[in-house]
């Protein structure tokens, strides 16, 4: 092969042999004084262009020469043409580019950067990464990796060519990261199926000392598996003597992410490994396996059941995660009920006993008769302290039915039947005894089944524990026949609690010392509930009309948050830094409507929360300041020293949660910190990190009692469990919109709003999204067009009430009824009521507004007493425009029912 450009070679005699002799054949361009000298001995870009053509050539020449050293010269002579040398090369696009590169004249050849314009179309669009010779690798992998979406299966060897020559000389973790993604999207072209390129790299990086590029490495190890086929001759002993030593370093990591990763794969590359060693069990392949392939595939299975047998002892996060691979371990022998069945003895970890059932329910086809009477059933309690363990439990149990005995069915069904009287529990429980009573065969006639399952709710209902239904005896029974049931015989925990006196709240003639807080704190954290039907009542036919009792005007800025502090009062916090309160009594008493007391903070306020048994309020600020203090009517009195966080960091969002000695503060932070406060002493308990890729928190809210949920800037939902301070789960707004209210509305359900003016409702256990309610027509939703004047700033629902009122950028104040949502409307608009259309997609029923609300109207209704009056005259004209966008709302239950809205200028509207 010969690829030197012809002006390259010269004639005895000519002129480059004269000055080669003249400077002794070695002397260098730099010894010659004249310039034109210097350009007869140069080397110049044409000659490689020539070199480049005579390559492109061989490679579609299938390896061989276009020049010989003969052919060559005779080229050079002119006694071959360039014409007749490519005319072998089948492509005649290819052929014209190599005529052109490998001309005589070599100021008639093209630069290379002419030649890539002139003939883009042919060649493939190599990365920018491979031209950058003079970065370094983490450079060069960043643009690799900005190029991504470029990878094709004319240019993934390309990719993944540059990405093998950089991924383990770069210096940063995120870059290494970066090149095993662009391996592995390489992996899924042109190279699927052939691991010799890209697999040795991913095992090198593997034992990479940061955590996240071995995780990486270890899910792409396995993709790269699943991806096979079928084993080439010289990959045969890819398992055995290859990857099989590696699984027990695997399982031995220091880093847990790294040992949950692994135990999430170890079933794929198990499943893998016996379907290329021996072909599928179950395929026509199954017998023609040899014995040294039966040998090989028991051999591997050995290692597996080790690693496995490893990780069954290992944290009780990887064991979660080995659950939920037990079905295909359990189908391939590798994991058996044994290793399994001690997850149940770890009382800590509750998720890992409800994870237990669920792999149960999953897993039941597989699982013997013999197996479940044995194992399984004798060990579901139902009697579990924690309630996500029980429902796992009976959902486990009915898939368990037509394995058990009749004697076990009666057990469990009395079992079942007990819980009926917890409201958590009453619905799983009437779910399996439902099942159980249609499709099981019980030691007793179905008749006689309904009666004694009718007997049972009769007594739950009329409190009766005589095992007589009140229908069947209607004499009353006198004090002397009356049962008498001793605590202690029913399990009953008996304990002495000391109460001492505390004062009213709403009493402003009484007040209690700062140094008793403490006790008072405890004694409130018993949670009574003194709600009356009464009260309840009131709710359910509240329904706001737009007429305005009073619009204050003290905050020099934002009204930023708004809550009821119980009774008549609420607090309000503004941009300004001012925490303000307010009764509602005095609104009817006096004619000059001003706030009782105040507390300056500073900054911007970002939060306020009150508890009500607790009764005290927490607000925060921007500049990271946690302030607790208890709402008298006439001053706020600090009840624990004041919190700051570090510098540039704030609180977006709180919520209340139960802790370990009492009521806990979840704080989530502008740094993606969840924060866990305890409300006595304000020390912190403990914090948790969310990751970045879930967004900037934007919202948050708890139930009170076990987890919480933050929302954020992505569109993601984070679900956290108070108790043991873990992540659950995450959820992904189904529209993608930023979050940026949240309400709960159920025990198992949260309302959602968005940037775009929607506001969904997301079932927390099913995941899915049942009702969405927007404030944007029917074809913008279609379009998904997001309209920043509709977004909802704050939501206000009451607990066990159907419908919630929003606040938005629009000024409008909207009421949403879920139970009958034909009698939504606009609260402050001036049309009688706001047509609204229906729209289903998928799961989520949609109601959208067909016309956009009209501007708020003027107070409605006859002002009953002078304050009312003079608010109705002096503020008629202002309320027909639109106050500015709504950016909190809250709901004060006394002297009535009052809707009070904070808007951007600073005021406060309390409608009714």
């Amino acid at each position: 092969c010969c690829c030197v450009a012809p002006e390259r070679f010269y004639d005895p005699g000519s002129k480059i042999a004269q000055l080669l002799i003249a400077s002794n054949v070695s002397a260098t361009q730099e010894n010659l004084s004249d310039g034109g000298e210097k350009d007869v001995l140069a080397l110049n870009p044409s000659m490689d262009i020539f070199s480049a053509g005579c390559v492109i050539a061989e490679i579609f020449l299938d390896g061989n020469p276009l020049f010989s050293l003969s052919r060559l010269l005779q080229y050079r002579k002119g006694d071959v043409s360039a014409q007749e040398l490519v005319s072998v090369i089948h492509d005649p696009d290819i052929a014209a580019l190599v005529a052109h590169m490998v001309q005589i004249d070599p100021e008639a050849r093209l630069s290379a950067a002419e030649y890539l314009d002139r003939w883009a179309s042919i060649f493939p669009s190599a990365p920018l990464a491979a031209y950058m010779d003079g970065s370094s690798p983490d450079t060069r992998m960043r643009t690799l990796f900005g190029e991504i979406d470029r990878i094709s299966d004319d240019t993934c060897e390309i990719f993944a060519s540059v990405s093998c020559a950089n991924v383990r000389n770069c210096s940063l973790p995120s870059s290494r990261c970066m090149g095993i993604k662009v391996l592995l999207k390489c992996s899924r072209g042109s190279l699927k199926g052939d691991p010799d390129l890209i697999l040795p790299y991913l095992v090198a990086l593997s034992a990479d000392p940061s955590p996240q590029v071995r995780m990486l490495a270890i899910v792409g190890i396995r993709d790269i598996l699943l991806d096979l086929n079928q084993l080439t001759p010289i990959n045969a002993n890819i398992f055995d003597d290859y990857l099989s030593a590696h699984l027990q370093y695997y399982a031995s990591d220091t880093s847990v992410e790294v040992r949950c990763i692994f135990a999430s794969v170890i079933s794929d590359i198990a499943d893998s490994a016996h379907y290329l060693i021996c072909g599928d069990l179950h395929g026509p392949s199954a017998a023609a396996s040899s014995g040294s392939q039966v040998r090989r595939a028991e051999f591997l299975e050995s290692r597996v059941r080790a690693v496995v047998s490893k990780l069954s002892f290992d944290e009780a996060e990887v064991k979660h995660v080995l659950l939920c691979s037990f079905p295909q371990l359990y189908e391939r022998g590798v994991q058996s009920l044994s290793h399994i069945i001690t997850y149940l003895n770890d009382r800590d970890c509750w998720f890992l006993r409800a994870a237990f059932f669920d792999v149960v329910f999953a897993a039941s086809g597989q699982i013997s008769r013999h197996a479940s009477r044995e194992y399984i059933v004798p060990l579901i309690n139902l009697n579990d302290h924690e309630v996500f363990v029980v429902i796992s439990a009976l959902r486990a149990l009915i898939k368990l039915v037509p394995q058990m005995s009749p004697a076990m069915l009666w057990d469990k069904l009395v079992e079942a039947q007990a819980l009926s009287k917890q409201p958590a529990l009453h619905r799983s429980s009437k779910e399996f005894t439902e099942f159980v009573v249609q499709n099981a065969v019980l030691p007793i006639s179905r008749d006689l089944v309904d009666v004694a399952l009718d007997i049972t709710e009769t007594n739950s209902r009329s409190g009766r524990a005589d095992g007589i239904p009140a229908s069947m005896n209607s004499e009353p029974l006198d004090k002397s026949s009356a049962r008498v049931i001793q605590l202690r015989e029913i399990g009953a925990a008996l304990q002495t609690v000391f109460l001492t006196p505390v004062n009213d709240p709403w009493n402003g003639k009484a007040q209690m010392a700062k140094g008793k807080m403490e006790a008072f704190m405890h004694k409130k954290s018993l949670e009574l509930d003194f709600a009356s039907s009464a009260r309840r009542q009131k709710y359910d036919e509240w329904r706001p009309h737009g007429s305005l009792v009073a619009e204050i005007v003290e905050h020099n800025d934002a009204v930023s948050c708004l809550v009821a502090a119980g009774g008549s009062l609420f607090a309000s916090g503004g941009d300004d830094g001012v925490v303000r309160l307010f009764d509602a009594n005095s609104f009817r008493k006096n004619a000059v409507c001003r706030s009782r007391a105040t507390h300056f903070q500073g900054g911007r306020i970002t939060g306020l929360v009150y508890h009500n048994v607790l009764d005290c309020l927490v607000s925060s600020s921007d500049n990271g300041s946690i302030h607790v203090y208890r709402p008298t009517l006439h001053e706020f009195d600090d009840l624990v020293p004041q919190t700051m966080l570090p510098a540039h960091e704030y609180v977006v969002g709180m919520g209340f949660a139960k802790g370990t000695a009492g009521v806990s503060l979840v704080a989530c932070t502008s740094k993606s910190r969840v924060l866990f406060y305890d409300v006595a002493t304000m020390r912190l308990e403990d914090e948790i990190s969310l990751r970045p890729v879930y967004g900037r928190p934007t919202s948050v809210v708890s139930d009170g009692s076990v987890f919480a949920i933050v929302g954020t800037s992505e569109g993601m939902l984070v679900l956290i469990d108070t108790r043991f301070r873990i992540e659950l789960k995450r959820f992904r707004h189904f529209l993608g919109h930023q979050i940026t209210s949240l309400a709960m509305y159920k025990p198992d359900s949260i309302l959602v709003g968005t940037i775009a003016g929607d506001v969904c409702v997301l079932d927390l256990r099913s995941g899915k999204w049942p009702i969405c309610v927007c404030s944007r027509s029917l074809q913008e939703l279609k379009g998904n067009d997001i309209n920043r004047r509709l977004r909802v700033n704050s939501i206000e629902h009451i607990d066990k009430m159907a419908y919630f009122v929003a606040g938005s950028n629009d000024s409008m104040l909207r009421f949403w009824d879920l139970k009958n949502l034909e009698r939504s409307y606009v609260i402050n608009s001036s049309e009688a009521g706001t047509p609204y259309s229906s729209y289903r997609l998928n799961d989520t029923v949609y109601y959208c507004e067909n016309t956009a609300p009209a501007a708020p109207r003027s107070p409605l209704g006859h002002p009953s007493n002078r304050l009312a009056l003079e608010a109705s005259n002096a503020l008629a004209a202002n309320n027909r425009k639109p106050g500015g966008p709504i950016t909190s709302v809250a709901i004060v239950d006394a002297p009535s029912v009052m809707l009070v809205a904070g808007l951007q200028s600073g005021a406060i509207r309390v409608i009714i």
